[in-house]
């Protein structure tokens, strides 16, 4: 297992070293108007020949397993469609409720459930690291002085994480206690011993923030951030899928495995597999979900940028999609930002684990959720967005 690259887990505008940030077989993808999700419980109708065909030729030129798709408008599901396979040794069939690991993806959840508690009055993002952790105290000035808004935005200087070696890895499954105590235990040990993070732009990309971030809100709310994605998130938006880890285990092997590239040949992670982004870091990127869950939460944040009903309020969108200098590119708090010729503004979030991909896209109208169990589907991922986003006959529009 750990013959792959070191566990860890960045989003796409930091291509590399995110545990593999390559491959998969399988493709999945979500389209949402602006008027919101579909409502929970509803099973997605079959979609016309056209869009399974688009899927099928976008999986075989690049060589994955599997692809899915299911497209939203007016806040009911339109369409779906499946092409390829849940796992390559068995043939099974990829079905629409699948579950694909979001890996950095879990970032934007994380400065959502941020700005839920800070709309609650339990923290400001002006907070400061250690008045709300005092435990911290010990740890290096800079660290101390962190705002909840810096940390999610990478502008703290915390150590990257974004990858470690087998040795490492082993340290970091060995905290104890339950997985607040451990985030409080590793934040103590790195940031009393660890060097900031003197990196600009890609490079200021870390985990540990986002584990800082998270360790705060479960200090403000005497919850664990387990439970806050539970309560504050997924519940509200009717997501039942999500989990943490991977979601094949031997609980649920019927779920879809993930892939790798060994040796040249994608092979399937096997269940339980121990190559796996420790509870440490999380908040990070452990959740999974499925596709339409994924098109659940990507619909409340277009829903909230266009001041429509959502779970906060449009400054709140506002203020997780804009860069904490008003640029109009780069990170922002848990997702980044561009302008795009055709599109207009584009706020997007992508993330794998090695054995999983997912992106996701909200442009002007609309948003686009890809995901794949391969950490190969990369360009395949970007494609389908591209195509989708230029199908006004789909409901998108330009």
């Amino acid at each position: 297992m750990l013959a792959r690259n070191p566990p860890a887990t960045r989003s796409d505008r930091c291509r590399t070293g995110a545990m593999r940030c390559i491959g998969w077989s399988l493709l999945a993808l979500t389209l949402l108007s602006c008027n919101g999700p579909r409502q929970a419980g509803v099973d997605p109708p079959s979609d016309p020949p056209g869009l399974e065909q688009e899927l099928e030729a976008i999986r075989t030129k690049h060589g994955l397993p599997g692809l899915a798709a299911v497209v939203v408008r007016g806040g009911q599901v339109v369409s779906s469609a499946v092409a390829g396979v849940q796992r390559m040794s068995t043939g099974d069939r990829l079905r629409i409720d699948d579950r694909f690991h979001i890996a950095s993806c879990t970032k934007s959840m994380t400065a959502t459930l941020a700005a839920i508690v800070v709309e609650e009055g339990g923290l400001q993002w002006t907070s400061r690291l250690a008045d709300v952790l005092p435990e911290l105290r010990s740890a290096r000035r800079e660290y101390q002085d962190a705002t909840l808004e810096q940390l999610l935005a990478h502008a703290a200087r915390m150590p990257a994480y974004t990858q470690f070696g087998p040795d490492r890895l082993e340290e970091l499954k060995a905290f104890r206690g339950s997985s607040t105590e451990q985030r409080l235990a590793f934040l103590s040990e790195v940031l009393a011993n660890e060097e900031p993070n003197e990196g600009t732009g890609d490079a200021a990309y870390s985990n540990v923030g986002y584990t800082a971030a998270a360790a705060m809100l479960e200090r403000a709310t005497g919850e664990s951030w387990e439970n806050l994605v539970r309560s504050r998130l997924t519940q509200p938006l009717g997501m039942t899928s999500v989990g943490f880890g991977w979601p094949a285990t031997s609980r649920t092997p019927e779920q879809p495995r993930g892939h790798f590239r060994r040796n040249g040949e994608l092979v399937e992670q096997p269940l339980d597999d121990s190559y796996l982004l420790p509870a440490v870091l999380w908040p990070a990127g452990a959740v999974h979900g499925s596709i339409g869950d994924l098109g659940r939460y990507a619909a409340d944040h277009l829903n909230g940028l266009l001041g429509r009903k959502a779970l906060l309020p449009q400054s709140a969108y506002e203020k997780l999609h804009g860069t904490p200098d008003g640029a109009d590119q780069g990170f922002t708090l848990g997702w980044g930002v561009r302008r795009d010729e055709r599109w207009g503004v584009l706020h997007y979030g992508a993330g794998s684990g090695g054995t999983f991909f997912v992106r996701i896209a909200i442009a002007p109208e609309h948003d686009v959720v890809v995901a794949s169990n391969s950490g190969e589907a990369a360009a395949a991922t970007r494609e389908v967005i591209e195509s989708l986003l230029a199908q006004p006959a789909r409901g998108v529009v330009k």
